[in-house]
């Protein structure tokens, strides 16, 4: 951080690189994440996606079992699992079989912020 004095009463804080605002609140946040307002480089993408499946698993029911052909029962499981048959049903496995989780992740937040799973609002979260 550099101070430069500009005038009798301005002081200018020069910064190297953007400093992230402190949110007060971790929902609102989350938000942001989700919708891509924060880079997914600093963030763990794996447990983002696990937030989102809760989300649609509470509020839009409909759009995650039909958009990812999975079955009611699956409502029941918590997002890890849910995130690995979407793994499974999308194709994306790594080695000996296992879902690709990352791969997931990335698709359901992609799929999330170009609208193909639907018309679907945070504000009620």
């Amino acid at each position: 951080n550099q101070w430069f004095s500009i005038g009798k009463s301005v002081d200018l804080l020069d910064t190297p690189g953007v400093l992230w605002p402190k949110f007060e609140d971790q929902k609102v946040a989350e938000k942001l994440a989700f919708y891509g307002s924060i880079k997914d480089d600093i963030l763990d993408i794996e447990e983002l996606a696990f937030r989102l499946i809760d989300c649609l698993k509470e509020f839009y029911q409909e759009i995650l079992i039909s958009r990812y052909k999975l079955d009611n029962n699956v409502l029941s499981f918590n997002s890890y699992e849910i995130l690995k048959k979407i793994a499974i049903k999308r194709g994306m496995i790594i080695s000996k079989g296992e879902p690709d989780l990352r791969r997931a992740s990335l698709m359901l937040l992609d799929e999330f912020r170009s609208a193909k799973l639907g018309k679907i609002t945070l504000d009620i979260i």
